[in-house]
């Protein structure tokens, strides 16, 4: 049987189980007669122009499971839209090297570059085949049910809400705001809703850029949380939008955008920390894990882990069976997989369902946390319940004469 070379590419953002993806493709290509040698572009498709590349193919199976566990991107990653000229020097990379298979392990701009190179090669007269295995925190991918990278980061950010409202009702602080990661979509924020046992319960309110934000009525409703419980744990995806499509907050800075040239979101909670202190007198601070919350190993998601591997196996299997222009995606919870062309992959973000949508001060209906919670696992349960104390007066409300300052 002939035999050629695989090529594996880390696109976008890391994740805890990136590299379990990683570990999986190598182990399957290893066990694929067709497959010559294992080899890995530094940071991305800038080693495939570069010609930076790591040859993974005598990798031991601990060094596998070493690299299973392993948080980040253990190839590098980046996140770069190639010229023209810089494709033609790609695609001699590829030459070069005998590449017959191509895998891209990424989000929805890492499956729109490798249908880039798809083309490219296909122009070039060069036989490659070229697969996809999805990966994203912000599991925003339309063609899959799930996207690896987003179950454990969403058991951090819930197992963090839990603990951050154990802390505040401690001594208590007024207002925390928590700040998750997600551009235009809130599946991270939603996922701290996982935190509540009952009303009352850590995060009391959630805030997603799939529903419009609204100053006056979140100021409202917090005073009215912190009148009740005389504290508060506000989360917010960075990526929330007003009534008029405008973000709530984005840096302005020109210092301060990607490698893609977008402005760099964060820091809406602190900037609504200054808002509620300003508006209702209180004392009111911000929180933000960022990457801390796709970095975390600690708390990786099991199922999590097991999907990651799966569509790199596929992924593989598809390239052995003459598959190309496609991505190894999720379906539902014991289903297994599907293959979908790229650029289904790579089309429209998506979003919460509107059907798992709701109005008030938690935006997700039952649906959304049944779907989540069997690929979050349990949260370890370590928050001790005590009887209630008696109160002859219910705490301090807050001042409500500020409110329509902002």
């Amino acid at each position: 049987m002939l035999r050629t070379n695989l090529m594996i590419v880390q696109g976008g953002g890391p994740t805890a189980v990136f590299n379990a993806s990683l570990a999986e493709i190598v182990a399957e290509a290893k066990r694929q007669p067709s497959v010559g040698r294992i080899l890995g572009a530094r940071f991305g498709v800038k080693g495939l122009i570069r010609s930076e590349l790591a040859d993974m193919t005598e990798m031991t199976a601990a060094d596998l499971e070493l690299l299973r566990r392993t948080p980040g991107a253990a190839l590098g990653s980046s996140r770069h839209c190639p010229t023209e000229v810089e494709l033609d020097r790609l695609v001699e990379t590829l030459r070069e090297r005998e590449v017959g298979y191509l895998l891209f392990v990424g989000g929805n701009g890492t499956m729109r570059g490798a249908a880039m190179v798809s083309d490219a090669c296909r122009s070039a007269g060069l036989d490659v085949q070229v697969a996809g295995a999805p990966k994203t925190v912000d599991n925003d991918i339309a063609a899959t049910d799930r996207c690896p990278g987003y179950a454990s980061a969403a058991r951090y950010l819930a197992a963090s809400t839990q603990e951050l409202g154990a802390d505040l009702r401690s001594l208590p602080q007024p207002v925390t705001i928590l700040e998750t990661m997600g551009r235009s979509v809130g599946w991270l924020a939603a996922a701290t809703v996982l935190a509540r046992r009952e009303e009352g319960d850590a995060p009391q309110l959630v805030y997603v850029p799939e529903v419009p934000f609204a100053t006056d009525a979140f100021l409202a409703a917090l005073e009215g949380v912190v009148s009740r419980h005389g504290w508060a744990v506000v989360v917010v995806a960075e990526g929330i939008r007003n009534r008029d499509g405008s973000m709530v907050y984005e840096v302005t800075d020109a210092a301060q955008t990607d490698p893609l040239k977008r402005p760099m979101t964060g820091g809406v909670a602190q900037h609504l920390a200054g808002v509620v202190s300003k508006a209702l007198g209180i004392r009111c601070r911000s929180e933000k894990p960022g990457l801390l919350a796709r970095a975390s190993m600690a708390l990786v998601s099991e199922q999590d882990m097991a999907d990651a591997a799966l569509v790199g196996r596929v992924a593989v299997q598809a390239l052995a069976a003459g598959e190309s222009g496609v991505m190894a995606a999720l379906l539902p919870l014991g289903a297994g997989t599907r293959l979908v062309p790229l650029g289904e992959a790579a089309g429209m973000e998506r979003s919460i369902p509107a059907e798992w949508l709701r109005d008030g001060a938690i935006p997700v209906a039952q649906e959304f946390c049944n779907y989540l919670r069997p690929l979050v696992g349990e949260l370890d349960r370590h928050i001790a319940e005590l009887p209630a104390a008696e109160m002859k007066e219910r705490p301090e409300s807050v001042t409500s004469a500020a409110k329509a300052a902002v």
